[in-house]
């Protein structure tokens, strides 16, 4: 049986890309994870994946990085799944560990796959310290002013829409619909 195992890391990420792949390439059965980080020990989808796993079987991935939080994971991965009896296939790589060079081009490319991610790690962080240097912020608006959260209250009594009020003011409309929660509270105990 051939398995095909997709993740996306964000909820606004989508599984189509890699699932219409892993079909295409004649995967019979697709396990997922949504909005689950490769660095998140628990994927739900993967777990129930190696749960029905057996010998002869083959676990096809859309790239390695879809299936291994780290270098070292992923070849933990590979090594328990081979004791098992199953072949892991990367669509992308064209790695297939069925063959002799498969486990070395595994590691090879699971080795450059954790450098790129931790490559763009350090590149965001020091994006973020330089522009926390330059004054700029980083990261989410704290709360509303006392005074614009007046304001939105009577946007919102106008009839105004609340995504509209939010883009005015640069934030989600979650925090507007929290500024309008706190306000409506510090009137109820004022």
């Amino acid at each position: 049986m051939i398995y095909g195992y997709a993740r996306v890391s964000t909820p606004d990420q989508k599984l189509n890309h890699q699932t219409d792949a892993l079909v295409s390439a004649g995967a019979e059965a697709i396990f997922s994870d949504e909005g689950v980080s490769g660095a998140k020990a628990s994927r739900p989808g993967l777990d129930a994946m190696l749960d029905v796993v057996r010998p002869g079987d083959v676990v096809m991935v859309w790239r390695l990085d879809r299936l291994g939080r780290s270098v070292r994971n992923l070849l933990e991965l590979a090594e328990t799944l081979k004791a098992q009896g199953v072949t892991i296939r990367s669509l992308n790589e064209g790695v297939d560990t069925s063959g002799t060079m498969g486990g070395f081009l595994l590691t090879i490319l699971g080795a450059v796959a954790e450098l790129e991610r931790e490559t763009i790690v350090d590149r965001v962080k020091s994006g973020m310290q330089s522009a926390k240097r330059r004054g700029v912020h980083v990261g989410r608006n704290k709360s509303l002013s006392p005074l614009a959260r007046e304001d939105v209250i009577h946007s919102i009594e106008r009839g105004e829409r609340v995504s509209d009020i939010a883009k005015r003011y640069r934030v989600s409309r979650a925090t507007i619909y929290r500024s309008v929660s706190d306000t409506i509270k510090d009137h109820a105990c004022a």
